[in-house]
C-alpha cells in the first residue's frame, strides 16, 4: 500500500476526535450556561420570596397593633360603662330607699314583711272561742269539758269525726267549724281543712276565712295565694271583720292579685 492510501484513514480518525471534542465542549458549554440560568433564576426567586415574606411580617405587625390597640379601647370603653352602670344602679338604689322612706312616713301602719304576719294564731274563730282565746290553750285543753251556753250543747269528743267521708251531713256549720278549729289546734291540718270547706260550702262566713288562711299558710293543703284571697273576699262579703281587713290589704297592696281572686271567688260556692 502506498504511503497516501495510509494517511487517509489517520486523517479522518483525527477528524472524528476533534468533532468529538467540539461537541463535548458544546455539551460542557451548556451545561455551564444552564447551571449558571437556574442559579440566577433561583437566587431571583430566593429574593422575590424574602422580599414578599418581609411584606407579610410587617403588615402583620402594623394589623396588629391596631388590633391591640382597638382591644384597648374596648377594654377601656367596657370599663367606663360598668363604672356608668354601677352609678346608675347605686342612684336607683338611694331612690328606692328615699321611696321607701317617704311611703314609711305616709302610710300610718307599716304593711307587714312576710304574707303570713297578716295572720294570727287565732284567725277566724267562733265568737264564743274568742271570748275563751286568752283564758285558753287550745292546743291543751279538751274539747269534752267547754259547754256553750248559748247552744246549750256539750260539745263530745266523740263527735270529732277523722275523715271527710264519715262527715255527718245533719251537723250544722257552726259544729263542723268548731271541729275543723279542734283538728287545727292538734296540728291535723288536712282534717281541719276538710271540715273547714265543708262548712264554707254551706255557706259559713269564719269557715270561708279559715278557708283563705289555710291557702295562704299551706295549712292542710297546697299553698294558693289567689285561692286563698278568693275566699277571704267570699267571707268579706258576709261582712266578716277579720276577712274585710285583708281583703282591702290585698286590694290596696296587690291590686293584680286581688282583680285575680275576685274572678275566682265567684267560682267557689
Amino acid at each position: 500500500m502506498s504511503e497516501e492510501a495510509r494517511k487517509v484513514p489517520s486523517q479522518i480518525f483525527r477528524w472524528f476526535e476533534r468533532m468529538k471534542e467540539s461537541y463535548d465542549q458544546s455539551i460542557q458549554n451548556t451545561l455551564t450556561k444552564f447551571e449558571s440560568y437556574s442559579s440566577q433564576q433561583q437566587d431571583r426567586i430566593d429574593t422575590s420570596h424574602k422580599a414578599e415574606i418581609e411584606h407579610l411580617k410587617n403588615m402583620n405587625e402594623k394589623q396588629s397593633a391596631l388590633y391591640n390597640k382597638q382591644i384597648e379601647q374596648l377594654h377601656k370603653d367596657v370599663n367606663y360603662y360598668r363604672q356608668q352602670l354601677e352609678k346608675q344602679q347605686q342612684t336607683i338604689d338611694d331612690l328606692n330607699t328615699r321611696y321607701d322612706t317617704v311611703l314609711r312616713c305616709m302610710l300610718p301602719n307599716k304593711q307587714p314583711n312576710n304574707i303570713k304576719d297578716i295572720f294570727s294564731e287565732h284567725d277566724f274563730l267562733s265568737p264564743i272561742d274568742e271570748e275563751i282565746t286568752d283564758d285558753i290553750d287550745y292546743k291543751s285543753t279538751n274539747t269534752s269539758e267547754i259547754t256553750y251556753e248559748n247552744t246549750k250543747t256539750q260539745f263530745e269528743p266523740t263527735s270529732i269525726v277523722s275523715d271527710e267521708k264519715t262527715i255527718n251531713n245533719e251537723l250544722t256549720p257552726d259544729l263542723l267549724f268548731d271541729q275543723a278549729i279542734q283538728k287545727r289546734n292538734e296540728s291535723e291540718y288536712s282534717q281541719a281543712f276538710m271540715l273547714f270547706e265543708k262548712a264554707a260550702k254551706l255557706g259559713h262566713a269564719k269557715s270561708m276565712g279559715a278557708m283563705g288562711r289555710s291557702y295562704f299558710l299551706g295549712e292542710g293543703i297546697d299553698e294558693d295565694q289567689c285561692t286563698g284571697l278568693a275566699w277571704l273576699i267570699n267571707a268579706a262579703n258576709l261582712e266578716l271583720s277579720q276577712a274585710i281587713k285583708r281583703v282591702e290589704h290585698f286590694a290596696t297592696t296587690a291590686p293584680e292579685l286581688y282583680e285575680k281572686a275576685k274572678l275566682k271567688s265567684e267560682q267557689l260556692l
